[in-house]
């Protein structure tokens, strides 16, 4: 069976963002973009820096060394801005000072204070989408256990579906994970569905299941055995989230323990305690008329009263024309009551694929910025409160292909879709570009852009005779992908810098950690783009790199947790091999680490 594109992590899906192929034609994989199609570094900067930059830009670059100020406050475990120390005990083993051997553990942070953040209540943490955490004293002494072995540090492990993309939620005690139906815990259902189960954080006990049949119409628009592949976005007790059927869903975090049917909508199918109390849902095949290509898996976000996300308003099964093409592509939806605010359809019908990304916010000179990636290629920049007339409000948009790039059916041009989340950091974005996991490898780039911008911002524009030209106007900061032309920085001439991705970056301390979908794991300036280094993973990489206390974790499609060590060196630490492959991102909340495979979730003793 073909395996729909958002197996991710979506990761990034997504997210965010994981899929799987479409019913498209067979693909070869690509290591050279078509030719009349290269595309070099671009900008001022040489060859061996491994990007292009621009300058006079509004952003307050740092120095490549300079400590990042923290963008989140720290959380206790009630979500409050307030850290707790923790007295580690001391440990018997002294962090190594080389890498250690394969499935070697490795203690850290002997004896010191370890920091204790909170809840992880959405994807990527916060609606910045940084997947940084703040937690310190992580110890990587932990090992899974074979089939049904306890394994070492582990504290519980608790059953999924048959095919996990989702990334766990963390939020007052519960954990929350999308998946499909193999986990069979409620007995009235034996078929496919979507489903979100909750367990309880403390002993990985099932509570509840949201149960969403699958949608008549197949593959085209819900494929099987994919389940949900969204994370919820949790506030208080409330949670939203994208199923498989294309609704925005919201949820009563107790469920039906708290001996009410809450909201508007009474007329659950399920309604015993295991299920979810269902608060109002949002159909958006029926009331807005989208055709969600393969599956609908955005991770929405919360900002004051609104939630935002995308519809994944796609292309039909032939891959030929958008059926739907004056469907929103982006929505703002009251999060109290369900009701669409603002929608916007902008990349009409110049749709690639699908729209599988996630939005994410950020703050620019005390003025919110909600980020889509759209369906386009291009990454659109919005309001939060729209126009006033139930339309969006346009910032910015930049689009993140080469003009000389070309979509070809499965894969075999060198324009590229939007799978990753966009990063938000310190008046700037960063993303990069993909395609369905099945079109293979090919040509990839990632894009620092200028968010104080405003209007068309791309590298180049329109000369108005059928060409392009520089763009005055440009927001890009720096860029990384294309052809390694003279082989100066990989050693081969030609050699492909960047590859597709549907990995979210993670920023911290001055350094971009971009993984690509052929499993290599880039390590760049945040200033300039340079390449410090590039670690093979032998393995595709569906899922987001999380940095905590020096860390990089990373997984992989075999099955591996990879552990790098953050910095400008290449280090490995340590690698740990779990049950089956991953395809999500680990998530670190109050001291634990939640990390699900393709069918277990785990959750591991990370500090003490």
């Amino acid at each position: 069976m073909k395996k729909f594109l958002f197996r991710f992590a979506l990761l990034n899906l997504l997210a965010c963002f994981t899929f799987v192929s479409t019913g498209c034609e067979s693909r070869e994989s690509t290591t050279k973009p078509a030719p009349g199609t290269e595309t070099d570094l671009g900008g001022a900067a040489p060859i061996d820096e491994a990007g292009s930059t621009t300058g006079e830009t509004g952003v307050n670059v740092p120095e490549p060394d300079a400590d990042p100020k923290p963008s989140e406050p720290e959380l206790d475990p009630d979500g409050n801005p307030v850290e707790s120390k923790v007295e580690a005990k001391p440990k018997d083993t002294e962090l190594a000072k080389a890498a250690p051997k394969k499935g070697e553990g490795q203690p850290t942070s002997a004896g010191k204070k370890s920091t204790i953040t909170g809840d992880w209540t959405m994807w990527g943490g916060s609606p910045s989408r940084n997947m940084v955490n703040k937690t310190t004293g992580v110890s990587i002494d932990f090992k899974p256990g074979e089939g049904d072995e306890p394994g070492e540090n582990i504290l519980w492990v608790s059953k999924l579906g048959s095919q996990t993309y989702g990334n766990p939620v963390v939020a007052d005690g519960q954990v929350y994970v999308g998946t499909n139906n193999g986990g069979k815990y409620r007995p009235q259902y034996e078929d496919d569905l979507g489903v979100v189960l909750c367990f309880d954080e403390k002993t990985g006990d099932f509570k509840w299941q949201l149960s969403r049949e699958k949608l008549p119409q197949g593959r085209v628009n819900d494929w099987p055995e994919q389940g949900i592949c969204a994370a919820p976005c949790v506030e208080g007790d409330r949670l939203w989230v994208v199923t498989n059927r294309c609704e925005l869903m919201c949820l009563d975090a107790n469920g039906f323990y708290d001996n009410e049917n809450d909201g508007p909508v009474k007329d659950e199918k399920d309604t015993d305690k295991k299920d979810a109390d269902i608060i109002w849902s949002l159909d958006m095949i029926e009331d807005l008329g989208v055709f969600p290509h393969n599956l609908a898996t955005s991770s929405p976000v919360v900002h004051g009263d609104y939630v935002f996300l995308l519809t994944s308003n796609g292309v039909d099964e032939a891959h030929l024309e958008v059926p739907a093409p004056r469907a929103p592509c982006f929505l703002a939806v009251n999060k109290k009551t369900g009701k669409v605010v603002w929608e916007d359809n902008t990349p009409f019908d110049q749709i690639l694929h699908g729209q599988w990304s996630s939005p994410a916010i950020g703050e620019v000179n005390g003025q919110v910025q909600v980020y889509f990636p759209g369906g386009d290629g291009w990454l659109y920049a919005f309001t939060p409160e729209g126009d006033g007339d139930g339309n969006a409000k346009l910032i910015w948009k930049f689009d993140l292909n080469p003009k000389d790039s070309k979509w070809e059916l499965g894969g075999r041009g060198t324009r590229n879709a939007i799978i990753s989340t966009p990063v938000f950091y310190d008046n700037s974005v960063i993303l990069g570009v993909g395609q369905d996991p099945e079109h293979g490898e090919g040509v990839g780039h990632i894009y620092r852009i200028d968010a104080t911008k405003t209007g068309d911002i791309s590298p180049q524009i329109s000369d108005g005779k059928k060409g392009w030209k520089d763009n005055p106007n440009s927001g890009q900061i720096w860029h990384y992908g294309g052809e390694d032309v003279d082989g100066k920085l990989t050693g081969k001439k030609g050699e492909l810098l960047f590859r597709r991705t549907m990995s979210t970056v993670a920023v911290a301390d001055g350094l971009v950690y971009a993984p690509d979908l052929s499993g290599f794991v880039h390590c760049l300036d945040l200033a300039t783009g340079k390449r410090y280094w590039e670690y093979d993973m032998f393995a595709a990489c569906w899922g987001s790199p999380m940095v905590v206390d020096g860390k990089v974790f990373i997984g992989n499609e075999d099955g591996m947790l990879v552990i790098l060590e953050a910095g400008k060196e290449k280090k490995l630490l340590d690698e740990k091999t779990f049950n089956s492959s991953i395809y999500s991102t680990p998530t670190i909340a109050n001291g634990k680490m939640y990390i699900s495979d393709r069918s277990q979730l785990y959750s591991i003793k990370v500090t003490d």
